[in-house]
């Protein structure tokens, strides 16, 4: 029998926590503050966008229960589990004021051992937007403990570790197929750290970072090189670096000579692989080539065939593009990853504008008068934008006066949609009962510009 676990152990836990750990539909739920709740250290995934989850909770209200683990400490009495999102969205609200978002509905659990924990963490987060970094993290991580669960006999509910591959079992976990799994592998198993930071700030992308990660170190190292001197690296220019390579390799793995019935079966394949073009029919018929005319006859796989060609077509409902017709699936795969490189390039850019947006100077000065640039959610904008929404409540660590202008920046969905409005600050409420030590009520009023 295994030590340092028994059923009286796993009891005794549960009855602590007030949990009933048998499979149904229905669960334990206990309402407990925010402020009893730590985070987790093996929780790795991105926190962002905290501030807009915490509006959309104090319009709507919390629509998902956050799971903790019962595990006092120092830190506290609950180990947040799934949440922590929602956890520092609601600490967010209650430090703004709102007292009513300390208390938070939770599902008790109780994971035997930290890799359970873990992969309870992972699956809580598989339907979640996640960075390259996350993505290629969480393989990293559930493979790991699913190794050491298999190799321990543990079992997981609807999955068997013993029979089978792990990798199908991550691909399920993960809602991945087994072919993106087994890339992320080996980008984690095989890129250089230095190409791998690259990655994590999405200046690399993933199909560049998958054919790095078939080549030698040595190699990449190379690539690398030529990374720092250019500032990108694409897809194509990977494979063209590692075509060398694939020629060295084959070079090595032949006969020292080779037969020239070798040769002639190697060419016979080659051309197997690309066939020639068509023989031209009719060595008596001259092609018209009229200046400024290109005829998309040319261009078709009909060409040679057809009896109705001529040098002046632009249309025609036959027409079958010889070059696309004749792309190797190699080509194709090609052309897809460079359209995916091209896509990415734009993205970051716009990210890169995006960040400017957002990291606009919080306080600035116009005509004598201070402007404070303030991001605010979409609903709460509609609202000041409307001039239904007359007031706000902030935390005075600006310096706000009578006078002062409030420049309201739209965000949605985590971004600044470009969207301002301008009020003015016409009263200022502090020190009143019922607020908190430092925070403001503030009533305003529509810039005149806006009010138009």
């Amino acid at each position: 029998m295994a030590t340092g676990f028994s059923v009286m152990d796993a009891l005794n836990k549960n009855s602590k926590a007030g949990v009933d750990e048998s499979p149904r539909a229905r669960f334990r739920t206990k309402d407990i503050s925010i402020f009893k709740m730590y985070r987790n250290k093996l929780n790795f995934y991105d926190l962002a966008d905290i501030e807009e989850l915490a509006g959309d909770i104090l319009m709507y209200g919390l629509k998902q229960n956050l799971e903790v683990v019962f595990e006092p400490n120092e830190q506290g009495e609950y180990r947040i589990v799934a949440g922590e999102r929602r956890w520092l969205a609601l600490k967010h609200l209650v430090e703004q004021g709102y007292k009513d978002f300390e208390i938070a509905t939770c599902k008790l659990t109780t994971p035997q051992d930290e890799d359970e924990e873990q992969v309870e963490i992972i699956i809580a987060n598989a339907y979640r937007t996640k960075s390259l970094k996350d993505v290629i993290e969480e393989e990293q991580r559930l493979k790991a403990c699913l190794e050491r669960m298999k190799t321990d006999g543990k079992k997981i509910k609807g999955y068997d570790l013993q029979s089978g591959r792990l990798r199908d079992v991550i691909a399920s976990m993960l809602k991945m197929s087994k072919t993106k799994i087994a890339q992320i592998e080996s980008v984690n198993n095989n890129l250089i750290p230095e190409f791998r930071e690259e990655l994590n700030n999405e200046r690399l992308t993933f199909s560049a970072a998958y054919e790095l990660s078939g080549m030698s170190p040595e190699m990449q190292q190379e690539a690398l090189t030529k990374y720092k001197e250019n500032g990108e690296l694409s897809y194509t220019e990977i494979k063209d670096m590692k075509s060398p390579q694939k020629q060295e390799q084959d070079a090595t793995g032949q006969q020292d000579t080779v037969s020239d019935s070798d040769t002639a079966g190697q060419q016979s394949s080659e051309n197997s692989m690309n066939p020639p073009e068509k023989k031209k029919a009719g060595d008596d018929y001259e092609t018209p080539h009229p200046e400024g005319i290109t005829s998309i006859c040319y261009s078709c796989t009909e060409y040679e065939t057809c009896n109705v060609k001529t040098g002046t077509c632009t249309s025609c409902d036959q027409y079958k593009n010889r070059a696309e017709a004749y792309k190797t699936d190699e080509q194709r795969y090609n052309e897809e990853q460079d359209a995916i490189d091209r896509e990415t390039k734009k993205k970051l850019r716009e990210q890169a504008e995006e960040e400017k947006m957002n990291n606009l100077p919080s306080d600035t000065q116009e005509n004598g008068q201070k402007v404070h640039h303030i991001k605010l959610g979409a609903t709460f904008f509609e609202e000041f934008a409307s001039g239904e929404k007359t007031f706000e409540l902030r935390k005075n660590d600006r310096g706000y006066k009578k006078g002062d202008i409030l420049e309201m920046m739209e965000f949605k969905d985590g971004k600044n949609t470009g969207r301002t409005v301008r009020v003015l600050v016409t009263y200022i409420l502090e020190e009143f009962a019922g607020l908190e030590d430092g925070y403001c009520i503030m009533a305003t009023s529509l810039m005149k510009e806006d009010a138009e």
